[in-house]
């Protein structure tokens, strides 16, 4: 595979770029997010911390910093919170003390505001993004590596092969994708079997062990499109001229297909992966807005967006939540798109020649 001229066709798209300077900050932010935010950071405050320490505002609900800068007839200035010591409400900021500056620490101390237990939207944020990339990732990898071995089995030895896995294919596709993993996810979650197996690994966790159960069911349930594409390309490429050279040499079916076929298709496989991502971050958010499988303690991009949905009737309207978890998840998806349409554009060998 010539990769100094994939490297080439893709330095010339500078979106490209910026693309994969995103996810590779979103890949650091994800490797690192337990160091970045402890599990304590995530705790939700108590009454008798009501009040920021920085700000000296109502910790819940605290919008961000900078809006608060930028209006000052905000509402949160009215609702300073219940004081530790006395235990009585404070009054209202006087207006000549609501002008922090813009380079005041209070202006930057919560970039993105807190929810409703006082806790800071960008640690939630930033220990999402190691559980979407979990969530991207592990069913993607599963239905890839289940969709490429079906789809060249299928193509390439084709007849009673080809018709069994094409059956299997049918059954699965006759049966809306959203029941079948709904149909699986609760077939799984309370299985006593499945509870002892990972307590026997050490995994006592309920909400990440029904969060591994959700991403497998995933991966063995989205294999079927990927495994379509995979096969008519393997169709077209068995009868070509140089795998008819490959066997007149002498080669094997398994070098023939890992050595000339598997790579003439890897662009499906590439483009599919992204977008295949991009879905099962989204379809995370799906499974939290009906309740299944997520568990609500968790600190994914979905529960976030869930949680903030109700909040927009609040007076003042508590915005910041919906709004940043999902530019969060749209900044991330984009970027996985388009790097993978242009990842497809300079694998393809047709564009190539």
């Amino acid at each position: 595979m010539p990769w100094k001229e994939v490297i080439r066709r893709l330095l010339k798209r500078p979106i490209v770029l910026v693309c994969l300077v995103v996810i590779t900050l979103f890949a650091l932010m994800a490797a690192n997010a337990r160091l970045l935010v402890h599990d304590e950071d995530l705790a939700a405050r108590t009454s008798e911390s009501a009040l920021d320490e920085t700000t000296g505002l109502e910790r819940s609900y605290h919008p961000p910093g900078w809006l608060l800068y930028l209006d000052e007839s905000h509402g949160h200035w009215a609702n300073t919170g219940v004081d530790a010591a006395t235990r009585e409400e404070r009054p209202a900021v006087a207006p000549e003390n609501r002008n922090w500056g813009f380079f005041d620490a209070r202006t930057w101390h919560l970039p993105l505001g807190c929810d409703i237990h006082g806790v800071s939207l960008l640690a939630k944020l930033v220990r999402g993004t190691e559980l979407a990339f979990i969530i991207g990732i592990v069913p993607t990898l599963i239905s890839s590596v289940i969709a490429v071995f079906m789809g060249l089995m299928a193509g390439y030895f084709g007849k009673l092969l080809d018709d069994a896995i094409g059956y299997m294919i049918n059954t699965l596709a006759s049966v809306p994708f959203v029941l079948l993993l709904i149909a699986f996810i609760q077939a799984v979650r309370d299985s006593e079997a499945i509870a002892e197996a990972f307590s026997s690994i050490g995994w006592d966790s309920k909400p990440m062990r029904n969060l591994v159960l959700v991403l497998v069911v995933i991966g063995l349930t989205s294999w079927i499109g990927l495994c379509r594409l995979v096969r008519a390309e393997v169709l077209k490429h068995k009868d070509r001229d140089y795998v008819h050279a490959a066997r007149a040499l002498g080669c094997g079916h398994a070098r023939i297909i890992g050595r000339h076929i598997l790579p003439n298709v890897m662009h499906l496989v590439i483009i599919m992966f992204t977008l295949s991502f991009v879905g099962s971050v989204a379809l995370e958010v799906f499974l939290s807005f009906v309740n299944i499988g997520i568990d609500s303690t968790l600190p994914t991009w979905g529960q976030v967006i869930v949680k903030g949905r109700d909040e927009l009737q609040r007076d003042p309207s508590v915005w910041w939540p919906l709004t940043f978890a999902s530019l969060t998840l749209f900044v991330l998806s984009l970027a996985f798109s388009l790097t993978g349409d242009a990842l497809r554009d300079a694998l393809d060998p047709k564009l190539r020649t």
